[in-house]
Formats: structure tokens, sequence, C-alpha cells
């Protein structure tokens, strides 16, 4: 309905029929004029879109669908996600409005589309199955194809769930081949030939991708030819077949520029970025590994940011530039913990309603447990009538005895019920709890790695005694933490308070600061961070205390450090200062090369915070971010 339209006379006397024909025709021309375009030059088509939709009145009709459609598929193909997403909304209300069904379902699909490019996977699931139910109901073969094989992707290559991602691809090349449709044949057997990929199982693979570029090619779709070649780099670089790898990729490459694709460039830049490094052609993998990363901002595509950084941090820590690896690392861990976020909430409502299904089951096998008793109940009323004459006495106590028993089993098989559904559920929450715990540890530990690294950079000059405390302070950090969450059955948040308290104990017994006379006070209101803050914060009040103990009260016989937090809305306000020396004249903490003051500086980035130093007259760091 909102692509229905005929193609005729040239593109130049449209455009001159536009000084002089009515409005309802020249709606019908930008319409023309906006299809005629969306394939090979795009801001001409959004132009013409754009105008075409400022001329309709009714923003609700049937022309309006159109322009917001077509404008969506061009957002959507430029990378412009949130307006994509509106677009499709749009198209989805006025679908719902006009009461047109393919409409709805085309809408439902795009939306998911746009969705799977932002990484949030469960929304693209629900829009997906709509789609699916509204093609079914209108028996639109075509179009349900397209969508389960979509279907099969998110399940394969998103949720690494190969099993229901084979069901999905089977079913959609089956009806592929029903309805004689080549080009999603192509589009699937690429998918299906990834999955393979993942699965080490490259023969296979390259003869289905093979297959499915040959398609591709007949029925003049691009894009599946670009992702064919693409998947045939990586088996062959897989196999150290470089050169090979680098030819592939360079084909995908081209035909991606020449086509306008821009969604996963970054993905491609990537991959030469690493053909290149491992052929030794150090300045052509530089320059590669930067498109890569500017590609992907470009995008704003979480998945393939992820990727970069991930690729940018292990890059320029094998280039021994491990101040710029551990940048990357905090960003990596930045965007990976907002995607597994997600992904742990999906999970939970997952479990929650495989929980509410085994209920409604435990609850039909109690029913059924109770009509069953029941008919022995009336069994045995028969028998009574029967044997009433010559046992009464003798009937009256087997009656008691087994309405005795009867009811000990039902009291104790409710007791067992109760119990194993304790036991179920405990099961279920510890296997998320101790997900979260992998997870997190393998955060840490790369955190670890990198500090140790900056520590042996930065610690020429100090001796090994010096370097060894240092990296033992920051690893005790982080060890406290583990101590309260292994004290804890709850993963969200830890007590910010108990927290220091524990830190300062190390502190004092550490340094054996009554010795030094050197106190410690800490003023904390009642705040819980979750460890995206509280990793963080404990690193910084670390580096910032261990400094005011080795510098600030060596003029002095003895000093106080003071620890004030507070909470107000959603800003946290931690205060740390000392009695000491306080800060050089002219001190800029930007300017400092030390490895202590790059660290504050780099982790209160990390959470988004802001930090300030004051002489007052000893030293004061005031940090503040939100907590929301």
């Amino acid at each position: 309905m909102f692509l229905h339209l005929s193609l005729s006379g040239q593109t130049d006397s449209l455009i001159q029929k536009l000084e002089t024909v009515s409005k309802k025709e020249k709606i019908q021309i930008y319409k023309e004029l906006t299809l005629k375009y969306s394939n090979s030059e795009t801001e001409k088509s959004l132009q013409y879109a754009l105008e075409g939709l400022e001329l309709l009145e009714d923003k609700s009709s049937k022309n309006a669908g159109y322009f917001y459609f077509i404008l969506g598929r061009l957002y959507n193909a430029s990378a412009d996600y949130e307006q994509a997403l509106f677009c499709y909304t749009k198209t989805l209300e006025i679908a719902k409005g006009l009461q047109y069904e393919l409409g709805v379902a085309k809408s439902h699909q795009n939306i998911g589309l746009v969705h799977i490019k932002t990484g949030d996977y469960y929304q693209a699931l629900d829009h997906y199955l709509k789609a699916v139910t509204i093609y079914e109901t209108q028996k639109e073969e075509n179009f349900l194809v397209g969508v389960i094989g979509n279907i099969g992707s998110l399940y394969s290559c998103r949720l690494k769930d190969d099993e229901n991602g084979l069901l999905y691809y089977n079913k959609a090349l089956k009806l592929s081949e029903k309805i004689g449709n080549a080009e999603h044949r192509a589009s699937i057997l690429v998918a299906v030939a990834e999955m393979y990929m993942r699965q080490k199982d490259f023969e296979k693979a390259k003869n289905i991708l093979k297959e499915s570029i040959e398609v591709a090619e007949k029925t003049n779709v691009p894009q599946t030819v670009i992702v064919g070649l693409s998947n045939l780099s990586a088996i062959a670089e897989e196999e150290n077949k470089l050169e090979e790898a680098l030819v592939y990729a360079k084909k995908s490459l081209k035909l991606r520029l020449d086509t306008g694709k821009v969604n996963e460039n970054a993905s491609e830049y990537l991959r030469l970025a690493n053909i290149y490094e491992k052929l030794g052609k150090a300045k052509e993998a530089k320059l590669h590994y930067d498109k890569a990363l500017s590609t992907a901002l470009a995008t704003n595509a979480l998945p393939q940011l992820l990727k970069v950084y991930e690729s940018l941090q292990d890059y320029y820590s094998r280039q021994k530039e491990y101040k710029k690896g551990y940048q990357y690392l905090l960003q990596y861990n930045t965007i990976k913990d907002s995607l597994f976020t997600e992904e742990k909430h999906k999970q939970l409502k997952e479990i929650q309603a495989k929980f509410d299904i085994e209920s409604k089951e435990k609850e039909v096998q109690l029913l059924t447990s109770e009509n069953q008793i029941k008919a022995l109940e009336n069994k045995s009323h028969r028998i009574a009538r029967f044997l009433l004459v010559i046992g009464l006495v003798a009937l009256s106590v087997v009656s008691l005895t087994m309405l005795y028993a009867y009811r000990n089993k039902q009291k104790t098989n409710k007791i067992l019920a109760e119990k194993n559904k304790k036991i179920s559920q405990t099961l279920k929450d510890r296997e998320i709890l101790l997900k979260e715990v992998h997870h997190r540890v393998k955060n840490n530990l790369q955190i670890v790695s990198s500090l140790l690294r900056l520590q042996y950079k930065f610690g020429d000059h100090k001796s090994s005694g010096e370097i060894l405390q240092e990296i033992q302070n920051k690893i005790q950090a982080m060890a406290i933490i583990h101590e309260r969450l292994y004290k804890s059955s709850d993963l969200s948040f830890i007590n910010l308070q108990t927290y220091l308290e524990n830190l300062l104990n190390y502190f004092k017994t550490s340094y054996d600061l009554p010795k030094q006379n050197i106190t410690i006070s800490a003023t904390v209101d009642t705040i819980n961070l979750n460890m995206d803050y509280l990793v963080p914060c404990g690193l910084i009040v670390n580096e910032i205390i261990a400094n005011s103990i080795k510098y600030a009260f060596k003029e002095s016989p003895s000093g106080h450090i003071s620890i004030e937090a507070s909470k107000k809305q959603d800003t946290c306000l931690l205060t740390i200062k000392d009695t000491g020396v306080g800060f050089p004249e002219g001190f800029r903490m930007k300017d400092s090369t030390s490895l202590g003051m790059q660290l504050i500086q780099g982790l209160t980035k990390q959470i988004k915070g802001s930090v300030e130093i004051t002489s007052n007259p000893g030293a004061c760091y005031i940090i503040k971010f939100d907590i929301a």
C-alpha cells in the first residue's frame, strides 16, 4: 500500500512539472522521485521525501505512511538509527490507523532490524514475532520467509543459540524453495554459512558461501555478495591464507563503498587492519584501525563499537603503547557492561517466564492427583456401603487409618513441593549470580593486567618494594569489593561506608599508621553503589590515600586524612583531604605525568565524573559524579 506507484517519464520532465501542476500531482511526483533515487542517490531521495511530506496536510494518510517508510529505509542505510526508528514507528502508527495489516507487519519487521543494529535484541525479537503472526494470517509467504530468516540470524548470530537459529533457517530455506524466492535463499545461505564458521566447519561454510554468492549475483543482490566475500576473507584468515583473505576483504570493501553501504564497514576495516598487521605492513594496519574507529563512531552501532574498542585495546597492547590500550579497555568495558545489563534483564525475564510455565504445570499435576484421590475415595465408599452390614466397626478403623495416612501424605507432599520450589529458584538465582561474578572477575582481571603494565612503565625510578606496595594496594582495593560480594547475596549494590571502613583498616595495618602518627577518618552518608562505580571509586581513594601517606607529612611529626562522601538526589560528592604540605605552587593535575594522577583522571572519566584539586592548606580532592 505504502509502496504502490508506477514510475513514468524522465526525471527532468518530472522536476519541470513541479512548477505547474496541482498540489495533489506534486505529491505523486515527489513519491516517484523519492523511489527513483532511493537506491542510488540517498541525499536526493531524502530531500524529495521530506519535501513531499511537508506538502501533506494529513500526516496520518497513506501518502504520509509512504514517505515515512522510505525515510526509515534511507536513515537505516546511512546508520542514523534514531531517525530510522522514529520514521518506522510513524509508519506503524499510520498503518494501524488505516487498519492496513500488511503495513503493520512491515513496520514491525523494520523496527526489529533497527533494534538489531543498536544491540536491543529483546525488542528486536518481540517485533519480529509480531510480524510473523500477521504474515501467517495474511498468507504473505514472500514477506514471511524474510522475517523467519531474520529470527534465525538473531538467535544464531546475536544470542549464540545455534539450535533455535538452525530451526528458523531451515524453515526459511524450505519456504524460499516453495515460493521460488532466490533472493531470500541467497541471504539465508549466508547466515547458515556464518553459523558453520562459528562451529569451525570451514569447508561446509565455504561451499555454502560460494553457492550463496552465485545466486546473489544472478539476482543482483549486492549486499549478499558483500557479506559472502567478507566471510570468505574471514575463513581464509583463519586458515592463515593471508593474501587470499586480503583479496576477498578488498573486494567486499570496494563493493560496500560502490553501493554506499555503511552498516558493517567498521568490521571490514578491522579485518583489513588485522590482515595487514599479520603481513607485517604496520602503516596500512594503523590506517585501517583508525578508519574502523571513525566509521564505528559515525554509525554509533554499539555491537560494532564494542568490537572496535576490543581490537584497539589488543592492538596497542601488542605495540607496547599501554596507556592507549588502557583507555580503550575502559571504553570497551563501559559499552560491554551496558550490553551485558540488557542481556541480563532479558535472561531474568526468560527465567520468570519458565518459572510461570512450570508453576502452571505443577498446578495441573496437583489437580490431576486430587481427581485421582477423589476417585479412590468414591470407590472406598462403595465398598464401605457393601461391607457395612458385616463390619461397621472394622470399616471405621480402616477409614480413620486411611484418612490419617492421607492427611500425613498430603502434608508431607506439600512441604516437599515447597522445598523443591525454593531449591529450584535458589539454583536459578545462584546461576545468575555466578555468571555475574565471572563477568566482573574477568573485567577486573583485565583492569589489573593493564594496571600492572602501567605500573611497570611508570616505575623506572622506584624501588621494587615501592612498586610491589603500590600494586598490592590496587589489588587489595579490588579484593575488598569481592570479599563484600562473597558475603552478600545481592550483587547489585555494595554499601560505600562499609567498603571504605575495610579499605581504611587495610591502610592502617599495611602502613603501620599509628607508628607514623597518621590518622584517617571517614564521614559517609548511606550510599549504595554498583560495581561499575565502586571499582573506579575504590581505586581513586586508594591512589589519593597512598599519595598522602607517602608525600604529605614528610615535614610534620603527625598528620590526618579525612574522607567525606555525601549524596544529593542522584549526585555523589566525594571529598578527600589531608593536613600535609599540599600541592606545589602552580601545580595543574592535567599536566602531571605521574601514574597516580593519570589514573585518578582516567578513573573519574570512566564514571563520567569531574575532579578538582585545591591546597587548603593541605591537598584536597573533590570528585563529583552522577549515579542515576
